[in-house]
């Protein structure tokens, strides 16, 4: 449910931590600690912050994108990437997160981890998702050839994803080929 600044300063105790502060203290703490399971909470919660626009100064400021990349280009730990997905797919409605994504060669990794992790559904659900939002773009042949393999799979929900991405990147290659001309 997205929340309104009323709402936020209703449900936050008078002496209890703002939503800004404690989102940059969760970014701390991710740096801070060197648990694993300490991490996977961070990156939950943080995710699960990214979910609702309201929040999304409070993370550029923290700069959990920044964190969420860094994750995926480096972390081999599943909810680590789970969490990091899904948090820069929520987060990448926001244009300059969008741009941030497309400027930092980021597509390219997530292009990776979809190919090195296509067994993970929700793991991928949340990559596919990111590059339909994005719509920033062309496919090689082959990733292309990989994106073809998962809409013939049997899990609907990637097939259907997948399907979505491969329209737009077609739309967007056809309309690129009529400006040529």
């Amino acid at each position: 449910m997205f929340s309104t600044h009323d709402r936020l300063r209703k449900r936050t105790p008078k002496v209890g931590i703002d939503r800004r502060e404690y989102i940059s203290l969760l970014v701390d703490e991710y740096y801070e600690t060197k648990s694993l399971e300490a991490q996977q909470q961070v990156t939950a919660n943080l995710a699960n912050f990214a979910y609702d626009p309201i929040n999304w100064n409070f993370l550029k400021q923290s700069k959990a994108h920044e964190l969420f990349v860094e994750i995926l280009n480096d972390s081999v730990d599943p909810l680590l990437l789970l969490h990091a997905a899904a948090g820069i797919c929520n987060f990448c409605l926001d244009d300059h997160i969008a741009e941030y994504i497309v400027r930092g060669r980021t597509i390219t990794q997530l292009k990776s981890l979809i190919a090195k992790h296509r067994n993970s559904s929700d793991l991928i659900g949340h990559l596919l998702t990111t590059l339909i939002y994005i719509k920033g773009d062309r496919f090689d042949s082959e990733f292309r050839k990989l994106l073809e393999t998962l809409r013939n799979g049997n899990d609907r929900k990637i097939s259907n994803l997948v399907e979505v991405l491969l329209q737009q990147n077609n739309a967007g290659t056809t309309s690129q080929t009529l400006l040529q001309q």
